[in-house]
């Protein structure tokens, strides 16, 4: 990713965490506009999993939704120093795997979760 925060004249090197730089934010809103396209054509992968392939189907959901969480937790915190800080917490996991069972087999209902879940993540 160093090519786009040099685009917007800021130097990875430069990035300290007693101060947050406009431009390296502007630079994480990239980057996270193309982790949502990466996580919408993940999306579309686990679709084209049948159905009844439920346990490859949630596996792969697993995934899926704790990097949207994750990434959420960097939008709401760009200035975070530490992965600690952006961390999704255990009952987080706990809920993606209790939703992700139970909505593993419907497309629709797992389209409109991630509709809800990644509303941010590409308007930023």
């Amino acid at each position: 990713p160093r090519d786009v925060f040099a685009r917007l004249d800021f130097d990875l090197k430069n990035l300290s965490p007693a101060h947050y730089n406009p431009n390296f934010g502007e630079g994480l809103a990239e980057l996270i506009r193309i982790a949502y396209t990466h996580l919408d054509n993940a999306l579309r992968y686990i679709l084209l999993i049948p159905p009844d392939e439920k346990g490859i189907r949630r596996f792969c959901l697993w995934a899926l939704g704790m990097a949207i969480l994750t990434l959420r937790r960097i939008l709401s915190q760009r200035d975070f120093c530490s992965g600690q800080q952006v961390k999704i917490s255990r009952r987080s996991v706990k809920m993606t795997i209790l939703i992700s069972n139970i909505t593993t087999r419907s497309n629709t209902s797992l389209r409109f979760l991630f509709f809800l879940l990644t509303r941010g993540l590409y308007k930023v």
